[in-house]
């Protein structure tokens, strides 16, 4: 049992977690828009917008990174804090590879 459900007795809801915040609504919802934006300036040849938006994209996964992982101890199960830590992570790094070889590819 967590310290934050120990407070609670069983019949009562807990309060959302810190972390679902974070990892939700500022972490998933945001990155996948930022991503839709970036897929559309591809598209349609906007260069400027499509540098632009890497570099938002890379400067706000440099920020959401630590920013989960802080919030990760909120959560009212261990495991969705491990879990929210490594998907992350995982989210990180495939953002910073996937503009790499976007960025490699307009180079060519």
């Amino acid at each position: 049992m967590t310290a934050v459900s120990s407070m609670h007795s069983s019949g009562d809801k807990l309060p959302p977690s810190r972390l679902w915040r974070v990892f939700w609504l500022q972490g998933v919802i945001p990155s996948n828009l930022l991503w839709a934006a970036a897929l559309w300036a591809l598209d349609q040849g906007r260069t400027p917008l499509l540098l632009g938006l890497f570099a938002v994209l890379l400067l706000y996964t440099g920020w959401i990174i630590p920013a989960v992982w802080r919030a990760a101890p909120s959560a009212h199960n261990p495991n969705y804090g491990m879990a929210a830590r490594g998907l992350t992570v995982a989210w990180g790094v495939n953002t910073v590879l996937v503009v790499f070889f976007l960025l490699l590819q307009l180079a060519t």
